[in-house]
């Protein structure tokens, strides 16, 4: 399936499953088509389909928006590489504790972020 293929299959909430390896190929196909803004944006779409699958509280603002900007600023830095080669070359990608390198847990974890986008406090996020 193409990057926008699957975007699509992910608006029309038709997925079989959303996995983490789903949440970064999103970040990643919006990075490619609209930069950075357009991975935002569309990552923040994850709202609807938790809404849509009747699991809004599983909805992060700032685990949605951190994972969106790390991997878009990754998509676009390696903007040849097709999302498999993509992840081969930033394995970090795949650790789904990424982010705790840029936050305490007791912050990224606090009723703040979950709902709305603080930034970090341990390092910024590219």
């Amino acid at each position: 399936m193409t990057d926008e293929e699957f975007l699509v299959r992910f608006e029309a909430h038709r997925l079989q499953e959303f996995t983490h390896r789903d949440h970064l190929r999103m970040a990643f196909a919006y990075a490619r088509r609209d930069g950075v803004a357009g991975a935002l944006k569309g990552a923040r779409r994850i709202r609807i389909l938790a809404e849509a699958h009747g699991d809004s509280g599983k909805y992060h603002e700032t685990l949605t928006v951190g994972w969106a900007r790390v991997v878009g600023h990754y998509a676009l830095v390696c903007d040849a590489l097709p999302f498999d080669d993509f992840l081969a070359a930033n394995p970090q990608l795949l650790e789904r504790d990424l982010l705790s390198s840029h936050y305490s847990r007791e912050l990224l974890f606090s009723a703040e972020a979950r709902a709305g986008f603080v930034e970090p406090d341990r390092a910024p996020l590219p």
